[in-house]
């Protein structure tokens, strides 16, 4: 697999090789996102960081959410987002990739694991869901959900709360 260096032509390339195509990323509504924001930069850049070996997008691994928000509060979209695993466990990895003037991708910030978790940036806070299973629950049923919030403390994303809710809510979908 060959990653395309030259923006421009880095997410058709990307969503070609993944077989994205039935994920509403089209080459046009990517047109229109902020490079930080599009799966095939974030994709490029956890791989460029070491978080993703080309093997594991070959085998699966890909952005299944991107909420593009401004987190850190300068006036540029960040991307928050969720990395699926490849197999039946849902999103293994969320993170915040920060963006730069023009929409550029900046740092990592945040880089975590997880196991189906969901993603939703409220009121310009990051937030991630994640199931809370006890002893007898089924996979498909958890007996509750923690929320966890984030703030930008001017260098970094910290944990700002986080809280037990018995369902998901509907900003985690999707």
């Amino acid at each position: 697999m060959t990653f395309v260096r030259h923006a421009r032509h880095q997410t058709a390339v990307l969503i070609g090789l993944l077989g994205m195509s039935g994920a509403a990323w089209t080459v046009a509504a990517a047109a229109q996102t902020p490079p930080v924001c599009r799966p095939a930069t974030i994709i490029a850049g956890l791989v460029d960081r070491g978080k993703l070996g080309k093997q594991d997008v070959e085998l699966g691994r890909e952005v299944t959410t991107v909420r593009c928000s401004d987190l850190t509060g300068d006036g540029v979209r960040d991307a928050l987002f969720a990395i699926a695993s490849g197999g039946t466990a849902g999103n293994t990895n969320f993170g915040i990739l920060i963006g730069r003037a023009g929409g550029a991708p900046g740092r990592l910030a945040l880089y975590r694991e997880g196991y189906k978790i969901g993603v939703a940036a409220t009121a310009g806070q990051p937030e991630v869901l994640q199931p809370i299973y006890r002893r007898n629950d089924p996979n498909c049923c958890p007996s509750s959900f923690e929320i966890r919030r984030y703030r930008w403390t001017g260098e970094r994303f910290a944990l700002r709360s986080r809280h037990r809710t018995r369902t998901a809510p509907k900003r985690f979908r999707g």
